[in-house]
């Protein structure tokens, strides 16, 4: 057996060596310092000028990616034999924009990025582009956050939430049935977690006057009647529970993580539709179940029409009273009073359909 030396021989078989050890003993994302390599025990007497000859073996087959780690030092990374025969069939161009792609992961990256990392002509990188999507190892990808640029990322990686917008973008488009749909079975599910179904104290009553003159009281059973769950309730919904509950309700034909059901929460919190509790661990719901199930029902032009005889979304902001800048000043008998206010009056009449 050759003794290890700088001859190329023996340098090319402890280099072979030196890549079995690391793609046995670590994961193709490790990042490799000269001590790391040397801790091996496979280069003898920590010879480092030899190190570096057989680590230069490595980067020259395509087996090892040389980076350049914080505070400059050096730093290696191990490339897959399958990936390493991609690259020793690309000329020096190819393989220059398909090391740029592959560092940005699932994040892809734009195409004039490319073109400055690189320093090609743009004839040249779109030459390389071309031939590179050609042999399938690389795919251009629709970013949501910026749709006009031309971006690409590796064929074998899915985009990350970021370049796609997650479960509710499809093709690059904002779901917004889709969103309506799961945002509504949470706030309903939120709801039914939120409040009990009270027992009516009495019945509804009318009085019927009978044949012979005198009169009979027919009962009808009462209306449903809600209540809010007293201080210290624990079963309020976590996001891990409406997850799961979104999940198992076939109403998505893919499955959601808990990132995208705290999205869909926050949203129904601005919307004043639900309330977090606990900094967000468990959600309550602002309307009880039938107020939730009335308002969902209606149709896309009655978004304004009043629910369980309210005066709508937030009666203090839409009447003129909420927006009234000398509201301070109006009083019964005074200059300023809402016998003589006409927007009040008109307001009022608005609203004279409803029942209070």
């Amino acid at each position: 057996m050759a003794s290890a030396g700088p001859s190329g021989g023996s340098v090319t078989e402890l280099a072979s060596r030196l890549y079995e050890a690391c793609i046995s003993k670590f994961s193709v994302d490790h990042l490799f310092y000269q001590q790391d390599l040397l801790g091996l025990d496979i280069v003898p007497k920590n010879d480092l000028p030899l190190l570096l000859q057989c680590t230069q073996s490595l980067v020259d087959q395509k087996l090892f990616r040389l980076l350049q780690a914080k505070n400059d030092r050096l730093a290696w990374k191990i490339i897959p034999r399958e990936d390493a025969e991609k690259l020793q069939n690309l000329s020096p161009d190819e393989s220059l924009v398909y090391n740029v792609i592959h560092s940005t992961g699932r994040s892809g990256i734009w195409v004039r990025a490319i073109q400055s990392r690189t320093n090609l002509h743009k004839s040249i990188l779109d030459r390389c582009l071309k031939s590179l999507e050609g042999k399938n190892y690389i795919k251009s990808v629709h970013n949501v956050k910026f749709p006009t640029r031309k971006m690409y990322m590796l064929a074998g990686l899915a985009p990350s939430e970021d370049v796609t917008g997650g479960a509710w973008f499809t093709d690059g488009v904002l779901d917004e049935n889709f969103i309506n749909v799961v945002s509504g079975f949470i706030e309903y599910t939120v709801s039914r977690k939120s409040w009990y179904e009270a027992p009516a104290d009495r019945s509804r009553s009318k009085r019927l006057k009978t044949e012979d003159g005198g009169v009979a009281v027919n009962r009808e059973p009462g209306q449903k009647s809600y209540l809010p769950y007293p201080a210290g309730y624990q079963g309020y919904p976590t996001i891990a529970a409406l997850t799961t509950a979104v999940n198992q309700s076939g109403i998505t034909p893919v499955r959601l993580g808990e990132e995208s059901i705290t999205q869909l929460l926050e949203m129904l919190c601005y919307d004043n539709k639900l309330v977090a509790l606990n900094n967000g661990e468990v959600y309550k719901s602002v309307k009880n179940p039938e107020q939730v199930k009335a308002r969902q029902a209606r149709k896309p032009g009655d978004e304004n029409s009043p629910v369980d005889g309210e005066t709508g979304k937030n009666g203090m902001t839409e009447m003129p009273c909420g927006q009234c800048p000398v509201f301070n000043l109006c009083a019964p008998g005074g200059a300023v009073s809402p016998e003589n206010c006409e927007y009040f009056e008109s307001w009022l009449n608005d609203k004279s359909a409803l029942s209070f």
